[in-house]
C-alpha cells in the first residue's frame, strides 16, 4: 500500500560531457516519472485509485435500530450587510480575495450505475447521490476539493428507518437537479461566497446526499424486509461513500487532486471520523508525485457524538447505535480502533471519542461543548416505546421520538429550546455535560499531535460551521472559527495548541443565552425571541 521512494541519483559534471550529462538528467527524471506512475497504477493498468477497496467486517447478528430527526439547520444566508458593502468581513477585517462573482451551481450526480454494479443504494432503493459545484474556471488548475458528508440523524430500527426512507433522509428522490450552496444549506466553511468562506470558497466543492440512515457506513448485503409494510429498506451507506470517489475520481478529476479537506456535518460530521483513514488512504493511492504527496485534512462539524446517558444515567442513545451497528453492519476501515476492541466490543469505534484515538490525517475538531442536538437527543432522550422494533413506527418521524422526552426538558432541549426557561436541574446538567465534553475530548493524545486542532465553543447551537452568521462571530480566545479553521488549513504540522480553542465558560442560572461565550448570538442560539 505504501508507494516505495524513488532512488536518488547523483550526476558528477566533471569528466563528463555537458550533452552526456543533460541526457542523463533527463533520463533520471523520466525514470521517476514512471516510478510514480507505476505506484498508482496495478498490473491491468488501471489507476488504483479508482476502484473502491471493498473492505467490510463480517456480517453479524441482525439487531435493529432508531432514527434522531432531521432538524433544520438555522443558517445564516448571507454576511454582514454592511461589512459587505465596506468590502470587509464579519469582524471588519479587510477582505483581499477574489469574491465569486455569482451564486454557484451544485449539479446533482445520480449514480445509476453505480446502484446496479455495487448496490449503492439508499434506504428506499433509488441511487446514491452527490451534489458537486466546479471551482471557478481560473481556479481549477490548483486542484483543490472540499468534500462534505450530508448530516440528518440516523435510524436505529426497522420500524424508525421504514418511516426515514419516506423522506429525503432515506432516499435521493428528493434531491433537486439543480441547487445552490444556500438551497442545500452550505453556507459558513461550505459556502461559495469569498466575503464568508475566504479560504475554500473557490475550490471544487462536493456534498455527498446522507441517504442511509448509518452515516455513510451501512455494508449489509441482504435487504432488510418490514414486514408490517410489506417494505424492503437497504443499508449500503459505505457503498455510496465508495461509488461517490470512483466517480469523482473518474468523471471530475479528483485522482489529480493536490488539497483535499475531508469533513462533514452532524451525523455526516461522524461519519468523517469514521471515515478519515479510509478516504485519505485512497485517494493518497492517485498521488502520482512522491516528492509533493497531497494534503489531505479532515475537519468534522458538529459530529462528536458522545457515549453518554440521560439525566437519569441510561444509556438511551447508545443503546440506540448499538442497534444500527448490527442492523446496518456498520463498516469501517483502515482504522486500528477495530484491532483494539474484541469482536463483542469494536462497535464502540463508531463513537468519536474512542475512534478519535486512532486517525492518522491531521484533524480540526468543531464542536460545541453543549450542542443542542445531544442535549435534547442524548441527555434528555427517553427510551423508545416499543424499542427495538415493535411499536416506533406509530410515531411520527418529524416528532423526535424520544427527543427531549425527559421531564423537565421540553421547553429547555431541542429545536424550540429557549434556554432562558432552563431550570436550574437543567443548567447544573448541561454544564456538566460540557465539562464531561470536554474532558473527553483533550485525553487522548490525538488532542496534542503535531498538526491537529480544535475549535470548541460553548453556544448552545448545532451545525454552526454551516452558519455564515456564526462562522465568522462565534469567537474562542478572541479567534473566530473561521480565522481558527483557516489557519488551522494553512498549517504544516505545528504543535496543537497553537490551533485549539476550548471554551471555558458555563452557564449560570437563571441562564442567558450569552452566559458561556458573550459572541453567542440570540438569533440562533438558545432562541427565546
Amino acid at each position: 500500500r505504501h508507494q516505495a521512494k524513488p532512488q536518488r541519483f547523483f550526476v558528477h559534471a566533471r569528466g563528463l560531457p555537458f550533452a552526456a550529462m543533460h541526457v542523463a538528467t533527463v533520463a533520471m527524471l523520466a525514470l521517476l516519472l514512471l516510478q510514480a506512475a507505476a505506484a498508482a497504477t496495478d498490473m491491468n493498468g488501471e489507476r488504483r485509485c479508482g476502484a473502491s477497496d471493498e473492505v467490510g467486517q463480517p456480517q453479524v447478528s441482525s439487531r435493529p435500530l432508531v432514527d434522531a430527526p432531521i432538524r433544520p439547520h438555522f443558517d445564516g444566508r448571507s454576511a454582514n450587510p454592511v461589512s459587505m458593502a465596506l468590502g470587509r468581513g464579519w469582524l471588519g477585517e479587510k477582505i483581499t480575495e477574489t469574491a465569486s462573482p455569482a451564486a454557484r451551481t451544485y449539479t446533482l450526480v445520480k449514480m445509476e450505475a453505480k446502484a446496479k454494479s455495487m448496490g449503492a443504494v439508499c434506504l428506499d432503493g433509488t441511487p446514491g447521490a452527490f451534489y458537486i459545484s466546479k471551482a471557478p474556471e481560473q481556479e481549477r488548475k490548483k486542484q483543490q476539493w472540499v468534500i462534505h458528508l450530508q448530516g440528518g440523524g440516523w435510524c436505529y430500527d426497522e420500524p424508525t428507518c421504514y418511516n426515514r426512507s419516506m423522506f429525503k433522509g432515506g432516499s435521493s428522490s428528493y434531491a433537486i437537479p439543480k441547487q445552490t450552496a444556500a438551497g442545500l444549506g452550505l453556507n459558513g466553511m461550505m459556502s461559495d461566497n469569498c466575503t464568508v468562506n475566504p479560504t475554500f470558497c473557490n475550490f471544487n466543492l462536493v456534498m455527498g446526499w446522507s441517504c442511509d440512515g448509518a452515516s455513510f457506513a451501512g455494508n449489509r448485503e441482504d435487504p432488510v424486509a418490514y414486514k408490517p409494510a410489506n417494505y424492503t429498506m437497504y443499508f449500503r451507506g459505505r457503498r455510496i461513500l465508495d461509488a461517490m470517489l470512483d466517480t469523482l475520481i473518474s468523471d471530475f478529476g479528483l485522482g489529480d487532486a493536490r488539497e483535499v479537506l475531508f469533513g462533514g456535518d452532524s451525523a455526516g460530521g461522524l461519519g468523517a471520523y469514521q471515515h478519515a483513514n479510509y478516504v485519505q488512504n485512497r485517494l493518497k493511492k492517485c498521488s502520482w508525485s512522491s516528492w509533493s504527496p497531497m494534503k489531505f485534512k479532515v475537519a468534522p462539524g458538529s459530529g462528536f457524538f458522545l457515549f453518554h446517558g440521560n439525566v437519569q444515567e441510561r444509556n438511551v442513545w447508545p443503546d440506540q447505535m448499538y442497534n444500527i451497528y448490527y442492523l446496518s453492519n456498520w463498516t469501517i476501515s483502515g482504522n486500528a480502533c477495530l484491532d483494539a476492541y474484541t469482536p463483542q466490543s469494536k462497535w464502540l469505534c463508531l463513537f468519536p471519542q474512542i475512534l478519535y484515538n486512532y486517525i492518522e490525517p491531521p484533524i480540526f475538531v468543531m464542536n460545541s461543548a453543549i450542542d443542542l442536538y445531544q442535549t435534547a437527543n442524548t441527555l434528555a432522550a427517553e427510551p423508545i416505546i416499543g424499542f427495538p422494533g415493535e411499536g416506533s413506527s406509530q410515531i411520527s418521524f418529524w416528532s423526535g421520538y424520544n427527543s427531549s422526552a425527559a421531564p423537565g426538558w421540553k421547553t429547555c432541549s431541542g429545536g424550540c429550546a429557549q434556554i432562558e426557561l432552563c431550570s436550574q436541574s437543567n443548567i447544573d446538567h448541561m454544564n456538566a455535560y460540557m465539562d464531561n465534553f470536554e474532558q473527553v475530548l483533550v485525553k487522548p493524545s490525538t488532542f496534542r499531535k503535531r498538526g491537529n486542532g480544535a475549535f470548541i465553543y460553548g453556544c448552545y447551537n448545532h451545525d454552526a460551521e454551516l452558519s455564515s452568521l456564526n462562522y465568522g462571530v462565534y469567537k474562542v480566545k478572541g479567534v473566530s472559527m473561521q480565522v481558527a479553521l483557516s489557519r488551522w488549513w494553512n498549517s504544516r504540522l505545528e504543535d496543537a495548541s497553537k490551533h485549539s480553542y476550548l471554551e471555558s465558560g458555563r452557564y449560570s442560572y437563571p441562564a442567558a443565552v450569552t452566559d458561556a461565550n458573550p459572541t453567542c448570538n440570540s438569533w440562533f442560539d438558545g432562541v427565546s425571541s
